[in-house]
């Protein structure tokens, strides 16, 4: 905080169930001068993956859904997927060489990226995908049902073959309407009974409620020559 690479933080040190210390420090919002507080909140943004990857699990533990169990079985778009492939002339389309996994998504090795690359990014952009939605919040600030969103997403072309590579993209979120379709349950009510509420996150929700958000703290990017710039708000995820 003092050298000026982060406004704030909340920092908490605890030992068999118990807090042992905590402190807040700096500030939770640079240009009104709000002292960070032990409680401000802090919007989790790609960390909902691990929320998502543990739902996903729940189910599997359950025998609701199983890892080998290819996506096309609850988003019928992704049953005819292909893949963007570079050729002299430009690209080709082939089909993927296996059906994309339950289990590739929960590695990020589904072949789905955010739709960056020059092969697809037009693709994603006339579908209103990838930086055509908003780069940072993609899905949180759309009304849209992320079902919908994933079977507008199974038409379009893969980056690669599932299993092939590592990517980070929009598996969690092909993850999350798996979810909502194997369980019957909408994913964010999914997530406060099956595991905020068993956990006790009293203060986890995909949109905080009005009453707690004075306790959000402010979001900054940081400049090439270290400069913190306050980001766009965004929804209140």
């Amino acid at each position: 905080v003092d050298a000026g690479r982060t406004p704030g933080v909340v920092a908490i040190i605890a030992r068999r169930g118990r807090v042992a210390w905590s402190g807040a420090f700096g500030l939770a919002d640079l240009e009104s001068r709000r002292p960070m507080a032990p409680d401000a909140l802090f919007r989790i943004a790609s960390q909902s993956k691990a929320v998502t990857s543990v739902a996903a699990m729940i189910l599997v533990e359950e025998g609701r859904l199983r890892l080998d169990e290819p996506v096309a079985r609850y988003i019928p778009s992704f049953a005819e997927a292909r893949v963007a492939v570079a050729t002299d002339s430009g690209r080709v389309l082939v089909p993927a060489a296996r059906p994309m996994t339950v289990r590739d998504l929960l590695t990020q090795t589904a072949g789905l990226s955010y739709g960056t690359e020059s092969l697809i990014q037009a693709d994603y952009r006339a579908a209103g995908l990838g930086p055509a939605a908003g780069y940072g919040w993609y899905l949180a600030d759309k009304a849209e049902p992320v079902c919908a969103t994933m079977d507008r997403l199974g038409a379009l072309p893969l980056a690669a073959q599932p299993e092939e590579v590592w990517i980070y993209g929009y598996a969690s979120d092909v993850l999350g309407c798996v979810v909502e379709r194997a369980s019957g349950m909408p994913l964010d009510r999914f997530f406060q009974e099956r595991i905020f509420g068993p956990l006790r996150m009293r203060d986890t929700w995909f949109f905080p409620p009005d009453s707690v958000g004075g306790r959000l703290t402010a979001v900054y990017s940081v400049t090439p020559d270290g400069a913190l710039v306050r980001a766009p708000a965004g929804p209140m995820g």
